[in-house]
């Protein structure tokens, strides 16, 4: 019988069972090894148009004498931890944890992650320059665009400041990093891709994700 178990939560509500385990040894390590190694440079913010918070907790089917939780908010605040769908269990530990967020490579035609556009694109010293275009990522190499797609602005713009950090820790100076924050520069980025061969109605779609109807 399993008496703990390690549980993903999307928005304080149950996403995923991650692993059961009998003894409380066995769960701790379990849980302190995923906490320890979610070192993910990019993580999933927004999911169906709206924002969402992941946190991965350790639960026991032994009713206790429950201390509650507190964990500090963004400014600081403490809170006391509530997840909804675990009246069977009490929380041991939770903590925030990071889901990685996948991009829309159009060149390859599938998503991949930071560390893939990293290896496929990033290899080289060559100069490069990477702008944001709406929900877009632009990476022009010489006279060559490269094109990716996020869900919205707030996404593409998290990305190319992930981007810029690791060539900081990284000590390489072989990039340029542009915000869209000019018309002049968008126009000019718009009909570059036209020309490079890109699709126009893909190009000013500014957002890839939408709120569900309820």
């Amino acid at each position: 019988m399993e008496n703990f178990v390690i549980i993903l939560f999307k928005n304080k509500k149950k996403k995923k069972i991650i692993k059961g385990y009998v003894t409380i040894k066995n769960a701790k390590l379990r849980y302190n090894k995923l906490v320890k190694e979610n070192n993910i440079p990019f993580n999933v913010v927004y999911e169906n148009g709206s924002e969402c918070k992941y946190e991965i907790a350790l639960l026991s089917k032994h009713k206790t004498e429950e201390t509650s939780l507190f964990k500090s908010d963004e400014f600081g605040r403490n809170k006391r931890v509530f997840v909804e769908d675990n009246e069977e269990y009490q929380i041991i530990k939770i903590n925030d944890y990071r889901v990685e967020e996948l991009i829309y490579d159009c060149q390859l035609n599938k998503r991949i992650n930071f560390n893939i556009f990293l290896e496929t694109y990033f290899k080289n010293k060559e100069m490069k320059v990477i702008s944001t275009l709406h929900n877009k990522i632009v990476l022009q190499i010489d006279s060559k665009f490269f094109l990716f797609t996020l869900k919205n602005s707030t996404d593409s713009n998290r990305f190319i400041s992930v981007v810029e950090e690791y060539f900081i820790n990284m000590s390489r100076n072989d990039c340029i990093f542009v915000r869209d924050i000019d018309t002049i520069q968008r126009k000019w980025l718009y009909n570059c891709l036209e020309e490079y061969g890109f699709n126009k109605t893909q190009l000013y779609r500014q957002v890839t994700t939408y709120p569900r109807q309820t």
